[in-house]
C-alpha cells in the first residue's frame, strides 16, 4: 500500500464497528490490521483498568511466542511507556533510532527468537484511557516500519478502539443479551484468555487421569502441534484430518485438562514437564 487509501480505512471503522462483542471485533478486525500494514504478524490484547492483559487475539505468530511476550508487554515495556505519553503508534525506528538497537531490546530479543525483526506497537484509548494494545510484526528481511506506516495504524487504532470500547460496554448493560454478528470461528486466528496467571486447572475443576488428563495418543498429537505454533488448518494438514477434527481433538484436550485456551494448555503442559519449556 503506497499510500493511505481513505476507503479501505473507512471500510475497516466500519468492520470494527460492526458487532456488539470484544472478542468478534478482534477476529474481524485482525486479518485486515494484518493486511493494510502489510506485516507478517498481528496480536490485540485488551487490557484491564490496571493495563493487564484480559483477552488476546493472535494471528502469524504461534501462541508461545505470546506466552513469553506477556511478561514484557506491560507498563515498564518502552514501546507502552512511549505510545501512552504521545497517544500514538511507535515503531522500532521511533523508538531505539538506530536500525539494529531495537533487537537489544527485551521486544527486540524475542521478536528476533521468532524470526521476526520489526516491531510497531499501537495503544488504542477510548474515552481517555487505554483499552487495549494492536501490535504488528515483520519477519527477518522485511523492510521496516515507516512514519507512513505508523500514521495509518494510528487512523484505524482509533476506529478499533471505539469498536472494542461499545462492544464492552454493551456486554455490562446486557449481560445476557443475544451477541451481534457471527463469532468469527472460521479465522485462523487464536483468542486466548490472559486473565488467569497460571495454567493450572479452574476452581471445579481436574484432570481426568493423572498430570496429562487422559489424553488419547491424537489428541497428544494435536496438543503438541497446537502449542508448538501451528494453526488449526497447519494441524490438519500436518496430520491428514479435516480442520473441524482438529477443533474437536482440541476441545476434548481442554476438558481433560481443565484449561480454557492454548496458552493454558501450554503453561499447564510446561508445569506439568510434559513439553519443553
Amino acid at each position: 500500500m503506497t499510500g493511505l487509501d481513505w476507503q479501505e480505512v473507512a471500510r475497516f471503522g466500519e468492520l470494527a464497528c460492526g458487532s456488539l462483542r470484544p472478542v468478534t471485533v478482534q477476529q474481524r478486525t485482525l486479518p485486515e490490521l494484518v493486511r493494510l500494514l502489510q506485516c507478517d504478524s498481528g496480536a490485540i490484547h485488551l487490557l484491564d483498568r490496571r493495563y493487564r492483559g484480559q483477552v488476546a487475539s493472535l494471528t502469524g505468530a504461534p501462541v508461545k511466542m505470546l506466552l513469553e511476550f506477556v511478561p514484557i508487554a506491560g507498563p515498564a515495556n518502552p514501546y507502552f511507556k512511549r505510545s501512552t505519553a504521545s497517544r500514538f503508534p511507535v515503531h522500532d525506528a521511533v523508538l531505539h533510532g538506530r536500525r539494529t538497537d531495537h533487537l537489544r531490546s527485551p521486544v527486540g530479543q524475542l521478536l528476533a527468537d521468532y524470526g521476526f525483526e520489526h516491531c510497531l506497537y499501537a495503544l488504542l484509548v477510548a474515552e481517555g484511557r487505554p483499552v487495549g494494545t494492536a501490535t504488528f510484526a515483520r519477519r527477518t528481511g522485511r523492510p521496516a516500519f515507516t512514519t507512513r506506516d505508523q500514521e495509518l495504524a494510528h487512523r484505524l487504532s482509533k476506529f478499533l478502539a471505539i469498536g472494542l470500547a461499545n462492544a464492552a460496554a454493551y456486554e455490562r448493560r446486557a449481560p445476557g443479551a443475544p451477541l451481534a454478528g457471527p463469532a468469527a470461528a472460521t479465522l485462523d486466528i487464536d483468542t486466548i484468555d490472559l486473565s488467569e496467571p497460571s495454567g493450572t486447572p479452574q476452581a471445579g475443576t481436574s484432570p481426568s487421569a493423572g498430570a496429562d488428563g487422559g489424553l488419547t495418543e491424537r489428541e497428544r498429537e494435536v496438543l503438541a502441534l497446537a502449542t508448538s505454533g501451528l494453526s488449526n488448518a497447519e494441524i490438519a494438514a500436518e496430520l491428514g484430518i479435516a480442520v473441524n477434527t482438529v477443533k474437536q481433538h482440541m476441545k476434548h484436550s481442554f476438558h481433560k485438562l481443565g484449561v480454557r485456551s492454548r496458552l493454558e494448555a501450554l503453561r499447564y503442559l510446561q508445569e506439568n514437564n510434559l513439553v519443553k519449556s
